[in-house]
């Protein structure tokens, strides 16, 4: 079947054109002063328990960015089946790719840097943040991949794509940049896993607005669909903000308050760029957006 002119003009096919554009690779990021940085970190602030605060920080990312290449198929799969269109299909198949290279360079940052491996980061996956990074995701995307029934499979997929690219990504992914931007540029540290955030980031801008765009035109055709959003978003919240608060520390490498509250209105600024509620005051998701997606 080909593209049709109006899917070779659509924000999807626009957000694909951009993936094309923006790849990287995570092999060639330097990590060449990421080794003595970390070791300095290690040896000058024990008592701040900085470096268990960045483990903890990338341990999350490591799980996080596993789990979402892993469950990201059933979505293509049910938009497949859906029907809803090759440019939508063709988006998420570069953002499979993408969230490949993510993992990838989180493996080889901990690997190359850390000299740990993946057990070594599972010591801090427990609790709230297995819960939302890992079961709950993989619950959605397998109700995703078994569901034929187009009736149920509609309201299936709004709702997976609140998760994944509303909670997961919106809410939590962000967060943890504002965390990483905050503990790490402002002292100058790990300028390989700076630069690996920022390329992230950009990437994760193009899937956020790719959930935006597809929220949006779903509840357009099915207000019903709102409640979904709204639902999933308060189902969720307990276990973002769970995951936030196993950053208490005595000496934390964030302003928690700061990030509490940032995760906290990313559902309202995501509901509010899909046309489902009001606007907030002061709209960072959307300016972000237009920067990276």
């Amino acid at each position: 079947m080909p593209l049709t002119a109006g899917q070779l003009r659509s924000s999807y096919f626009q957000l694909y054109t951009n993936s094309k554009r923006l790849a990287w690779d995570p092999a060639a990021v330097d990590l060449s002063l990421d080794r003595e940085s970390w070791e300095s970190i290690k040896l000058d602030y024990p008592t701040e328990r900085y470096a268990e605060q960045i483990l903890r920080l990338c341990a999350l990312f490591h799980a996080g960015e596993e789990s979402v290449t892993h469950t990201l198929a059933p979505y293509l799969g049910a938009v497949a089946r859906g029907g809803y269109g090759l440019d939508i299909e063709m988006f998420l198949t570069s953002q499979i790719y993408e969230e490949a290279r993510h993992f990838e360079f989180f493996a080889r940052y901990v690997r190359e840097v850390f000299q740990d491996d993946a057990a070594g980061m599972d010591a801090y996956l427990d609790g709230a943040p297995r819960a939302v990074l890992l079961d709950d995701l993989d619950a959605i995307s397998d109700r995703l991949r078994r569901e034929n029934d187009l009736d149920a499979l509609r309201p299936l997929l709004v709702e997976g794509v609140t998760h994944y690219m509303g909670v997961v990504e919106a809410m939590l992914a962000r967060t943890g940049y504002v965390g990483a931007h905050d503990s790490l540029a402002a002292r100058g540290w790990l300028p390989g896993l700076q630069e690996g955030f920022r390329l992230i980031r950009r990437d994760e801008g193009r899937h956020v607005a790719f959930g935006i765009h597809f929220i949006a035109e779903q509840c357009a055709a099915n207000p019903a669909f709102a409640t979904i959003v709204q639902e999933t978003f308060e189902r969720h919240m307990p276990n973002v903000l769970g995951t936030i608060q196993t950053f208490q520390y005595s000496h934390p490498i964030v302003d928690l308050d700061k990030l509490m509250g940032y995760a906290m209105a990313a559902s309202q600024q995501f509901m509010a760029a899909a046309g489902l509620a009001d606007a907030p005051g002061d709209d960072e998701l959307v300016r972000e957006l237009e920067d990276v997606a």
